[in-house]
């Protein structure tokens, strides 16, 4: 009997024991203090005595006051730019490497699911630029859908740059795009799971919002669009070629305002949503020929004297056509732009590749100069809140 108990006994202290294993929940997990969690990263390509490196910047909220995230605070590379978040600095051979060395310097783990933005800054090398994206988009616990933009400067000074207001850095770039739906609508940022598939199956060139640092409100200001020539940087576009670009390259936009000159009057509409179609036909010689026809429902808003109540549909007929000229003549000059810079940023390889299978995206490429376009662009305008 004596034994029976002392059976009984250990096959419940076992019981125990085994409860206490599986309920122990995560045995391995990392206290939060000791993780940093990763908002924005910026990319640069910078020389070295070791050579050419990417020099990797991150942007990290500080965890528990002034002692930063892990207890990090602005050791190694680490700089605090203000009371929330600290920027980290490292270059390495690749991103991996010079992620490795960052670990090092916050103290704890860097935890990169939280990533929102991606900046690409000026002088991005084509092949750093190549290596740094799929990095983002093959490894392992790296969201595929951060926010991708590009900045005329380094990134790592862009990411220092200070509200007045106090807003947060992700939280001024959600609403620079917001407030483009309501202003030129030239703010647009892909996911990077976009950009690699545009890279992959070669289907057009890349084209990407510019945000640069000014001593305007939040310090942050979209100045147009930066287009490549695959994925080599190739030109800058202004706000208003950014908008007509996006119609197209995007084929369904939601729009922004479109400013243009009719009689000498300076005139705004607001472009509600466009829908872009495009054609491709064997042309002269080697060279396809292609036709853009765009559909663009808007609205005229309070500009050029007019008195909206008062303008008959007669009128508004004319400003349709007026502003549908306007927009086919800067088509033509965007795209002359373009070719000049060999960047298929409008995507009509797209069309091409179907209509011609047998020609390649390199092919396409060598003929693309020589690519003639016609733009057709009709024009619907309305008035907010009368019939028509």
């Amino acid at each position: 009997m004596h034994g029976c108990g002392l059976l009984r006994k250990t096959a419940a202290l076992a019981s125990i024991l085994l409860t206490m294993v599986a309920t122990a929940g995560c045995w391995d997990a990392i206290d939060i203090d000791r993780r940093a969690f990763v908002y924005v990263m910026g990319l640069d390509s910078v020389d070295s005595e070791q050579g050419d490196r990417i020099q990797v910047s991150l942007m990290i909220p500080v965890q528990g006051g002034e002692g930063g995230v892990g207890g990090a605070g602005a050791a190694g590379g680490g700089e605090k730019t203000r009371a929330r978040v600290q920027v980290v600095v490292e270059s390495g051979a690749n991103v991996e490497e010079a992620v490795e060395k960052m670990r090092a310097m916050v103290g704890g783990v860097l935890d990169l699911s939280t990533l929102q933005y991606v900046a690409v800054g000026a002088g991005m090398r084509p092949e750093d630029l190549t290596s740094a994206l799929r990095t983002l988009q093959f490894t392992r616990f790296v969201p595929m859908t951060p926010l991708v933009f590009a900045t005329e400067q380094n990134t790592s000074e862009l990411l220092r740059a200070e509200s007045p207001s106090g807003r947060g850095f992700t939280d001024t770039l959600d609403a620079i795009q917001t407030q483009s739906r309501m202003g030129l609508g030239h703010v647009h940022y892909p996911q990077s799971w976009e950009i690699m598939a545009i890279l992959v199956n070669k289907t057009g060139d890349l084209s990407l919002t510019v945000i640069d640092e000014t001593a305007q409100a939040d310090r942050l200001q979209g100045v147009g669009a930066a287009v490549y020539d695959g994925v080599k940087y190739a030109g800058l576009v202004g706000p208003a070629d950014s908008l007509m670009l996006y119609c197209v390259s995007h084929r369904k936009y939601p729009g922004g305002t479109y400013p243009f000159e009719h009689e000498g009057r300076e005139l705004l509409i607001r472009i509600l949503g466009s829908r872009t179609t495009v054609k491709a036909h064997h042309g002269d010689a080697d060279a396809p020929r292609l036709t853009v026809d765009m559909r663009v429902n808007a609205t005229l808003l309070d500009s050029g004297g007019y008195r909206l109540p008062l303008l008959n549909r007669k009128r508004l007929d004319e400003l349709e056509v007026a502003a549908a000229l306007d927009m086919e003549d800067r088509l033509g000059r965007l795209l002359e732009r373009l070719q000049g810079w060999n960047s298929d940023a409008m995507r009509l390889y797209h069309e091409v590749r179907v209509r011609m299978p047998r020609m390649s995206y390199e092919d396409f490429k060598k003929v693309y100069p020589r690519v003639q376009v016609d733009f057709n662009v009709s024009v619907l305008l309305v008035r907010t809140g009368l019939l028509r």
